[in-house]
């Protein structure tokens, strides 16, 4: 009888801790689409991405594709990384996307910011 009560002793206690955890789930804003008129600047918005996200780390050189502040929007259009007005269809935008393929990741608002950047035809800007 002892057994079986300190068990359940045990059992009510192990439910209380589980039950107690919390988790705080951080919720990124995402980023309202520019008004009518207004556009995605490419040096302004989608540049510093690429210094956010440390991707000129390997990509001064790496892959051929320069994302540094000068020479990125050259590499990405040289390479045809970027598909005017068809983000899906763009290895810049989906490639790094949270669930994509690449380690580095952008987060949820860079790869919105990208895909408004790219909706808007991808301008150099």
């Amino acid at each position: 009888m002892n057994k079986l009560l300190l068990n359940g002793i045990l059992m009510a206690l192990f439910a209380i801790i589980i039950a107690s955890c919390q988790y705080k789930f951080i919720v990124e804003p995402i980023p309202p689409p520019p008004p009518p008129g207004d556009t995605t600047s490419f040096s302004l918005d989608i540049v510093p991405i690429f210094a956010e996200q440390n991707c000129t780390g390997c990509h001064p050189s790496s892959a051929n594709l320069d994302l540094t502040a000068d020479k990125a929007y050259n590499s990405i259009t040289s390479l045809e990384l970027v598909v005017a007005e068809d983000p899906s269809a763009s290895k810049i935008y989906y490639y790094p996307l949270p669930d994509g393929n690449h380690f580095a990741k952008y987060t949820t608002a860079q790869s919105i910011l990208i895909q408004y950047w790219i909706d808007e035809g991808a301008k150099n800007n």
